[in-house]
């Protein structure tokens, strides 16, 4: 968008590493020189710390090896997807092991990370109502925009079984995790990822002005008899 070439994926990430480098010693030091393959600092000085000598809450965001492996590195927060060599999701037993792996990397580094993830969900008083609109979505889905992100992300060279479960992936919310159903199987699908060593979900709707509300006052209640959240606090 800005005319940048980002590069290739692994030299991103080095790029990333100097960055955070850079950046660390921005909060800490002052009147220092930083002379990097893509960052050259001269007297550098920045006023005012973060407050208290701690810093931001850091996250990245990554499926691929090097950017988990970057996230374990230098965050506290890892956002991914469990996905196989294909592309396609991971089952939960596979996401589970990656979790746990990536937190204990973490903790051989001296520090804790939680592990996130995202789904797109499709909310309705049945489950066979949710699937019936799931399948309304699929038909009145923009193929040609989803071909086109398939294209550029070099994923319709798969085998056609797997890039048509890749492709109906992406135009459910760009490939997060479908969940769909009734109030009761939308919960149980939120414990089973908190199960696989997920900390918690980012989620998204279809229809925001229907299914949130009703996944405000249906699952969140569910989530919290699960020991999944606090309940709310409500001012009197």
């Amino acid at each position: 968008m800005f005319g940048v070439q980002p590069g290739d994926h692994e030299r991103r990430y080095k790029q990333g590493q100097e960055w955070v480098d850079a950046l660390r010693r921005i909060w800490t030091e002052d009147d220092f020189d930083f002379d990097g393959d893509f960052f050259k600092l001269h007297g550098v000085r920045a006023k005012p710390k973060p407050w208290d000598q701690t810093r931001p809450l850091m996250m990245n965001a990554g499926s691929s090896p090097e950017g988990k492996a970057f996230a374990i590195r230098n965050c506290d927060a890892l956002f991914t997807t469990a996905r196989l060599a294909s592309h396609e999701e991971a089952k939960f037993e596979e996401a589970a092991r990656d979790v746990v792996e990536a937190k204990a990397q973490a903790r051989a580094q001296g520090h804790e990370i939680g592990a996130y993830t995202v789904g797109v969900i499709t909310l309705r008083p049945t489950r066979r109502e949710a699937e019936e609109y799931a399948r309304y979505v699929d038909e009145n889905t923009d193929w040609n925009a989803v071909d086109s992100i398939m294209e550029m992300k070099g994923l319709n060279d798969r085998p056609l079984e797997v890039r048509e479960r890749i492709r109906a992936g992406y135009a459910r919310g760009m490939g997060g995790l479908p969940i769909i159903g009734d109030p009761d199987t939308v919960a149980a699908y939120l414990a089973d990822i908190a199960n696989a060593g997920f900390n918690g979900i980012a989620v998204s709707f279809i229809n925001y002005l229907d299914e949130l509300p009703y996944f405000r006052d249906e699952v969140l209640p569910r989530l919290e008899r699960l020991g999944l959240r606090s309940p709310i606090a409500v001012a009197l």
